[in-house]
């Protein structure tokens, strides 16, 4: 019988070679179904143990929750399956200019501590769309509440997906068999639990997620050789970029691109999301807010180092025989799982803790999702039709447990689209660049622009969503083609074994020349990394010019809508005088008429 590593012009997949092998024991399966049952019985915990009666318990957990367990919630909920496997491929494929996240985080922490959290603690508001109807009008909030809920649509599916990948890889199951089982398990728990199963399954989730990456980094520089190695062979490989400052907004990745691209997407993600700005005012004190966020910006820069470090390890261990370049893998966010089974596919219950690391990112973006989707359809398309009763409140948290069960099952129902897509890490920031930026940019105008009103807001969120649509659309139009596409820093497979090296690097499709006149236009060049600070900023400047062309009102604006740093601008409010003494009834009869 021959041999497909040695016979010329057979075709296999090396992923499945590689993997077949491995395959879960009785820990691994142990390890992930402990995780489920645990998520579980926190939900059933919260939902028939704890009060849940109400949309301030169901939605802010009475409350009553600290500011650790919330940061960890907040984390956990943004640490999805797609960040830990793309950004160690981003980092094989271009370079460590990621690890610039650091400075992106702090901006991030400084800016909502100190622009957006002191407004929305002060109005205490169950949704931040609330907020646009009471600065401006229902329409703005309409608009914001219809774009986030798309977004959310677009992107759990995708979160749900990646991992269920991994997991088929590894167990030889189907992706269609796994993620309902996913999707089920989450939504038992987020619409039984609200928001406390939430922030506490996120927390025990996010353990596990970041006790999964730590043993996959220390197997990882113990298989290269040590630390020092690892930084030696990226070296080499002009993988350690930390200062590329091409203030091109064509080149994909830049120090202006995370320093400004990515502050804006941070920003739209946690300054004011729904969901976390939920979270933010579940805690008794707007200082406890202030210490949960930089709770959460430490977090966030402790987990993506750690996923940069990986992807450097990554590289240091395939610099000379390229996953990708032989066919082992056939997308580059496969590069994490494929390294995972290298390392610690001979270490009973490892691959499965990693697995559930992975699993355990995607139920806590999902859940978050859904908790924060059922509260926003509720309170802008819901709650004007419920009457008021003594029972509304509990008619209310009913209808948003049902809510998640609805949305859950659409999910499930879209992620057997996704598969269809592309390479999932870049849609997924693509299709949310479509929705993020104009959002982000309606909430500036509400909070730092004083003069904005209703009228030039709506107009500039129509103009920021439709140029979006027609940027974003047009770039991956071009892509899906093959007609826009950013080169990777180089790798060989030099060093791979030879008859792999023989065989399968000579398959390697040569792309074809494209026709000068098929070239994209310039503006679909732009690296997506910049959608969301251009959708904010059309719907700003749109959104002002138009505002001055409908007439400026500064005195109907409530200076508890504008930022503190902007209430400057306001014109001084005019008060009534009011006696500091209480008039005696019979001095009322000598006052004149006219002063009466």
């Amino acid at each position: 019988m021959e041999n497909p590593l040695t016979t010329p012009g057979i075709q296999f997949n090396q992923t499945e070679i590689t993997l077949v092998n491995f395959v879960f024991g009785w820990l691994d399966y142990a390890l992930f179904s402990l995780l489920l049952l645990v998520s579980v019985l926190i939900g059933v915990y919260f939902g028939f143990f704890s009060k849940q009666d109400s949309t301030t318990e169901y939605l802010l957990g009475g409350k009553r929750m600290g500011c650790f367990p919330v940061a960890m919630s907040i984390i956990a909920s943004h640490i999805s399956g797609i960040t830990l496997l793309g950004i160690p491929a981003e980092v094989f494929r271009h370079g460590t200019q990621y690890a610039a996240c650091v400075i992106t985080s702090t901006l991030t922490a400084v800016i909502t501590s100190y622009i957006f959290l002191p407004v929305f603690y002060k109005l205490q508001l169950t949704s931040t769309f609330e907020y646009l109807e009471v600065r401006f009008a229902r329409p703005v909030r309409i608009l914001a509440s219809v774009l986030f809920t798309i977004s959310l649509f677009m992107y759990v599916p995708i979160v749900i997906y990646v991992p269920a990948i991994a997991f088929a890889q590894v167990t030889n199951l189907s992706v269609h068999m796994i993620t309902p089982v996913l999707c089920i398990v989450c939504i038992i728990y987020t619409s039984i639990g609200g928001l406390k199963a939430v922030v506490w399954t996120d927390t025990i989730q996010f353990s596990v997620t970041v006790g999964g990456l730590f043993a996959i980094l220390v197997l990882g520089i113990v298989s290269v050789g040590s630390v020092g190695e690892v930084w030696r062979i990226s070296g080499e490989g002009g993988r350690l970029i930390f200062f590329n400052m091409d203030p091109s907004p064509f080149a994909r990745n830049t120090f202006w691109g995370m320093i400004v691209g990515m502050t804006a997407t941070w920003i739209g993600h946690l300054a004011i999301h729904p969901g976390t700005v939920q979270r933010f005012l579940s805690v008794p004190r707007e200082i406890d807010a202030k210490h949960g966020i930089v709770i959460t910006a430490i977090g966030l820069i402790v987990v993506k180092l750690i996923s940069v470090f990986t992807g450097l390890i990554m590289f240091a261990k395939y610099y000379d025989c390229d996953p990708l370049l032989t066919k082992a893998i056939s997308r580059t966010d496969q590069t994490l799982p494929y390294y995972v089974m290298d390392v610690a596919g001979h270490l009973p219950g490892l691959p499965g803790l990693f697995l559930a690391g992975l699993v355990s990112a995607a139920l806590a973006t999902m859940s978050a999702s859904l908790n924060t989707v059922s509260g926003t359809i509720y309170e802008d398309f819901i709650s004007s039709w419920i009457t008021d009763s003594p029972k509304k409140e509990a008619t209310a948290a009913n209808i948003m447990k049902g809510i998640v069960l609805i949305t859950g099952a659409i999910s499930v129902g879209l992620v057997f689209l996704v598969e269809r897509l592309g390479p999932v890490f870049q849609i997924a920031l693509s299709m949310r660049g479509v929705t993020d930026g104009p959002l982000l940019g309606l909430f500036v105008l509400g909070i730092l622009v004083p003069w904005a009103n209703t009228k030039g807001v709506l107009l500039g969120g129509c103009v920021g969503l439709i140029s979006m649509l027609w940027l974003v659309g047009g770039a991956q139009w071009h892509t899906m083609h093959g007609r826009l596409e950013h080169d990777s820093l180089p790798t060989s497979t030099d060093g791979c074994p030879y008859p792999l090296n023989e065989t399968l690097t000579t398959a390697i499709p040569t792309p074809a020349w494209m026709d000068p006149s098929e070239e994209p236009m310039i503006l679909f060049q732009i690296s997506f990394m910049h959608y969301s600070i251009i959708g904010a900023a059309i719907v700003v400047v749109a959104g002002i010019i138009a505002s001055y062309a409908f007439g400026v009102d500064l005195e109907s604006v409530d200076p508890d809508h504008i930022t503190p740093v902007m209430r400057r601008f306001l014109p001084p409010r005019k008060y009534a005088e009011v006696s500091l003494r209480e008039v005696p009834p019979s001095l009322l009869d000598v006052v004149p008429e006219k002063t009466k």
